[in-house]
C-alpha cells in the first residue's frame, strides 16, 4: 500500500480552535494546564477558575499548524458564551470524571444533545479524567462509552488521563487537533465499518475525472494522474501495480482490464482510512474542491459569470446542454433509480424538495424525459444559479465552469430592440383564489384535472416546460417557467426586485364568478403599477378560467372592453376541466418574445401621488389651466 499519497499537501497555518466543554469538577482547566506545561496544575483559589485563550506550544501541535485551546465555564448563566465558543470550534473536547456517574450522564443527556441542537458539524473527542487507585480489571473508557457512542456517533475518539500519565493531555489535544484538519466523522461511520454517502459520491467523481477517458477503468496512469495532482509527485509504476494488486487479492471481480473499477477504487480508498492515513484522503478531497461538510469550496463556483440587474437573468448557455444531454444518454431510462445514478457524483439529487419536487412532466413511469431534465435544470439555473453551477461540476466535469452559464440581455432594452431572444420565459402567475391557477399549471405539466378541487396547494409553486412553434423562434422550443404567486387579501407582497425577473405575467380568473374577475383586475392594476413605477415594466395577459360553467351576465363584453381599454389582449378563455387551452402557452410565449407590448396603460402610483401634491396646493383655476395646456 505504501505509494499513495506519499507527498505532503499544503497545510492551512490558520490556529485551530479546539473548544474545551463539561460538567464542573471534571479537570477542564487540568486538562489544558497539563498538555500545555507538562505539569499538575494546582487551581490557586484567588485566581478565577476560567483560563484565559492558551496557545499549544509549536513542538506540541501537528504539522506546524497552530493550536488555540479554549476554557469554558460550567455556571448556568455563562451558558451563552458557552454556546459561541462551541459554534467557533474547530473541535470540541468534552470532559467527564470517570469514577462520578453523574458527569457521564450529563454528556448524553445534556451535552450531545445540545450539540445536535445547535448542528454543530466538528469533531468532538471525549476526555475521561481517571482517579488512579489500585483496582483489579479497571473498566476502559472505550466499554464506559460505548452505550453513548451507538446513540451519538459524531464522537470520533475517547482518551482517558491522568494527573499520573500527563502526556495523556497532551494527546488529547494533538488528536483533537488531527480530527479537526483530517475529520473522520465526515468520511467514515464507524459505526457500520463503511465509507459514508457522500464521501463515496465524492471519490466517484474524482474517480470519473480519471478514467471517463479509459471506458471509466482507473489504470496506472490514472493513479499517477491523482498522486501528481493531490502530492505534486508521480507515483512509481511498482506502486501503482501494488495498489492494484492489493485490490485484486481481496476483491478480484473490482479489478478489470488491469486496472480499477469505481469499486475498486472504494476499496483501495478504505484501507488508507483503516491505516489511519486521513491526511491522504484529506488532501486529496481538498484537491479536488471538498469542504469538510464534502461540498465544493465556495472558490470552486464562479460566482462572478452571474452578477446581472434585477431584470436580467441567468441561463445556461448550449455548450452546457450539450454536456447535461451527454450525462442524461448515458441512461436508457431517467427512473427514478436511474435518477440517484445520475446524481451518484453529487452529495444528493438537487431536486428531492420544492421547488424542483413536482415542478415538471414525468413520464409514465414516474422518470423525466430529455426535455423535462434540462427544463429541470434550467430552472434550477434560473432561481439558483450557484446551485446549478455547483452540481453541474459534480456531474459534468467541465474544465471552465463559467462557460455554462450567461447572462441575458436587460428586459428594458429588449423592449427597445422590440423583441427577446431569451430562451428562458419566467411567467407569473396571478389571481384569486379558486380562479384555477393550480389546475392550469398542472396541465401545462401534464397532470390530469381533479374535479373535486384538489389542483391548488396553498402556497407558492413553479412548473417548468417546454413551448414552441411561436412566430419569432420559428419553432424552435423555449423553456417556459410558471410560478404560481398566492393571492394576498392584504395585497401584493412582492418586492419591486422580485416583479422584476417577471417576464410576462398572467392574471386568472373564474369567468362564472364576477367578483373574481374584479379581484384580478384590481390585481392587474396593482402590479403593472408597481412595475412601472420600478421602472421594469412586462407584458400582461388576462385568462378567463372555467369556460365549461355558465358566466356572470356580460362578463365576455365587460372584460373585453376592460383589456382593450387598458391596451392589452382580450381575456384568453381556457376550460382546464374540457382540456380548452385556445394556444394559451404559446400566446404567453409570444407575448414574452415582443415584450414591449401587451404592457397595461394604468396611471402609476408615482403619477397619482404627484398630481395629488398639485391639487393640494396649486388653485384650482390653474389645475384647469395646468390640465389644458399639458
Amino acid at each position: 500500500m505504501s505509494g499513495f499519497g506519499m507527498g505532503d499537501s499544503p497545510s492551512s497555518k490558520r490556529p485551530v480552535r479546539i473548544v474545551v466543554v463539561g460538567e464542573k469538577g471534571t479537570r477542564k482547566s487540568s486538562l489544558i494546564m497539563a498538555a500545555v506545561t507538562g505539569h499538575r496544575y494546582h487551581p490557586d483559589p484567588n485566581i478565577p477558575p476560567l483560563l484565559p485563550y492558551v496557545n499549544l506550544p509549536s513542538e506540541k501541535c501537528s504539522g506546524d499548524v497552530p493550536v488555540t485551546l479554549i476554557d469554558t465555564s460550567s455556571r448556568p448563566e455563562d451558558m451563552g458564551e458557552v454556546v459561541k465558543e462551541v459554534k467557533e470550534a474547530d473541535a470540541i473536547v468534552l470532559t467527564f470524571a470517570m469514577d462520578r456517574q453523574e458527569t457521564l450522564d450529563c454528556l448524553s443527556e445534556y451535552w450531545l444533545p445540545m450539540f445536535r441542537q445547535l448542528e454543530v458539524r466538528v469533531p468532538i473527542l471525549v476526555a475521561g479524567y481517571r482517579v488512579i487507585k489500585k483496582e483489579h480489571n479497571p473498566i476502559s473508557i472505550e466499554e464506559i462509552m460505548s452505550p453513548i457512542r451507538q446513540q451519538y456517533r459524531e464522537i470520533e475518539i475517547c482518551i482517558e488521563w491522568s494527573s499520573q500519565r500527563l502526556h495523556d493531555a497532551q494527546v488529547v489535544f494533538v488528536q483533537a487537533q488531527i480530527a479537526a484538519m483530517y475529520p473522520i466523522g465526515p468520511v467514515y461511520d464507524q459505526v457500520t465499518d463503511s465509507l459514508k454517502p457522500r464521501c463515496v459520491a465524492a471519490l466517484k467523481r474524482i474517480f470519473e475525472i480519471h478514467a471517463r477517458d479509459n471506458d471509466y477503468i482507473l489504470n496506472d496512469d490514472g493513479l499517477d494522474d491523482i498522486n501528481v495532482r493531490c502530492f505534486g509527485i508521480p507515483l512509481m509504476p511498482s506502486h501503482s501495480r501494488g495498489l492494484i494488486k492489493f485490490v485484486q487479492e481481496r476483491c478480484p471481480l473490482r479489478v478489470k482490464e488491469n486496472g480499477l473499477t469505481v469499486d475498486g477504487f472504494l476499496v483501495l480508498i478504505t484501507k488508507i482510512i483503516k491505516q489511519g492515513k486521513l491526511k491522504t484522503l484529506w488532501t486529496m478531497l481538498r484537491t479536488f474542491g471538498y469542504n469538510n461538510d464534502l461540498r465544493l469550496v465556495d472558490e470552486m463556483i464562479p460566482y462572478s459569470s452571474f452578477k446581472r440587474m434585477p431584470d436580467q437573468s441567468i441561463e445556461l448557455t448550449d455548450e452546457a446542454i450539450g454536456s447535461l444531454r451527454v450525462a442524461y444518454h448515458r441512461f436508457d431510462n431517467l427512473v427514478p433509480r436511474m435518477m440517484e445514478s445520475l446524481f451518484e457524483t453529487a452529495p444528493e439529487s438537487p431536486w428531492n424538495e420544492a421547488p424542483y419536487k413536482d415542478a415538471a412532466e414525468k413520464t409514465s413511469n414516474g422518470g423525466l424525459s430529455l426535455e423535462a431534465f434540462l427544463s429541470l435544470w434550467s430552472l434550477m439555473t434560473l432561481l439558483d444559479p450557484a446551485r446549478s453551477l455547483e452540481y453541474f461540476i459534480y456531474i459534468c466535469h467541465p474544465d471552465d465552469p463559467s462557460l455554462a452559464v450567461h447572462v441575458t440581455r436587460r428586459r428594458e432594452l429588449d423592449r427597445k430592440e422590440k423583441n427577446s431572444e431569451r430562451k428562458v420565459i419566467q411567467c407569473f402567475v396571478f389571481g384569486p383564489k379558486n380562479a384555477g391557477k393550480s389546475a392550469m399549471l398542472n396541465v401545462f405539466i401534464g397532470r390530469p384535472y381533479d374535479d373535486d378541487n384538489r389542483n391548488g396547494f396553498g402556497e407558492e409553486r413553479y412548473a417548468v416546460n417546454m413551448v414552441g412553434n411561436s412566430s419569432v423562434s420559428g419553432g424552435t422550443k423555449k423553456t417556459m417557467v410558471m410560478k404560481e404567486i398566492q393571492y394576498q387579501e392584504d395585497g401584493l407582497l412582492l418586492s419591486d426586485e422580485a416583479l422584476a425577473s417577471c417576464d410576462v405575467a398572467v392574471f386568472v380568473y373564474d369567468s362564472s364568478d364576477e367578483s373574481s374577475w374584479k379581484r384580478a383586475i384590481g390585481l392587474l392594476a396593482e402590479v403593472a403599477t408597481t412595475s412601472e413605477d420600478s421602472g421594469f415594466e412586462f407584458p400582461c395577459l388576462m385568462v378567463a378560467a372555467k369556460t365549461d360553467l355558465d358566466s356572470f351576465p356580460m362578463a365576455i363584453q365587460e372584460s373585453t372592453m376592460a383589456a382593450l381599454d387598458i391596451g392589452i389582449e382580450a381575456p384568453i378563455p381556457i376550460s382546464s376541466k374540457l382540456g380548452y387551452f385556445d394556444n394559451l402557452f404559446r400566446k404567453i410565449l409570444t407575448a414574452a418574445e415582443h415584450p414591449h407590448l401587451c404592457i397595461p396603460k394604468i396611471e402609476s402610483k408615482k403619477k397619482r401621488r404627484t398630481l395629488e401634491l398639485i391639487n393640494s396646493w396649486i388653485p384650482e383655476f390653474l389645475v384647469k389651466c395646468f390640465c389644458i395646456e399639458s
